[in-house]
């Protein structure tokens, strides 16, 4: 499954305002990543959160999914995240967007 342009612009995002604007973006804070999500949604627009969200959606529910091989496939980020990890982030993606609503 081929992602969406917004899985890409969102990946590059993430990386480059990781450490830089969002020191805090790892702490088990249910809000850390609130702000990169915002910063996501203002720059490439609102219809690009749905169609994240949707991706995302139908990704988790794949148990055979490998989202640590899609991450280093697909991502514009070039730094190392677990497949833990990943499935984390794409869920408290979606856990946004529902607090949207």
């Amino acid at each position: 499954m081929k992602p969406p342009q917004a899985f890409g612009d969102f990946t590059l995002q993430f990386h480059q305002d990781l450490d830089l604007v969002y020191p805090d973006w790892g702490s088990d804070s249910p809000t850390a990543r609130h702000d990169i999500y915002e910063s996501f949604r203002r720059r490439y627009g609102d219809e690009a959160v749905p169609e994240l969200n949707a991706f995302f959606d139908r990704l988790p529910s794949d148990e055979h999914a490998d989202l640590e091989d899609l991450w280093f496939k697909e991502s514009k980020a070039d730094w190392v995240i677990s497949s833990e990890g990943v499935r984390r982030l794409f869920e408290d993606f979606q856990a946004w967007v529902s607090s949207l609503r």
